[in-house]
């Protein structure tokens, strides 16, 4: 397996994990949180490559543009997770 694969894989998991620890209340969230940061941070990769923003790169992965796309599917997962507020 690619040395990038693994650091972006590894990357995602502390993501995922880091934000279930703070905003996660179920254990059945930390699934949903890795899966959100695992793909967030590959579609972020792609997307980054792809329009040549490869800010802050480390070694192969353009780290700016990865956590961003991680960010923004942990938002929406945990947007549509979170309880709404009482009526």
């Amino acid at each position: 397996m690619s040395p990038s694969i693994i650091l972006s894989l590894t990357i995602a998991t502390a993501l995922g994990s880091g934000f279930h620890a703070v905003l996660g209340r179920r254990l059945w969230q930390w699934p949903v949180y890795w899966a959100s940061a695992v793909a967030g941070f590959f579609l972020g990769y792609v997307g980054g490559v792809a329009l040549g923003i490869e800010l802050l790169p480390l070694g192969s992965v353009p780290l700016l543009s990865s956590l961003a796309g991680a960010f923004l599917l942990l938002g929406l997962a945990w947007y549509f997770m979170a309880p709404s507020a009482p009526a």
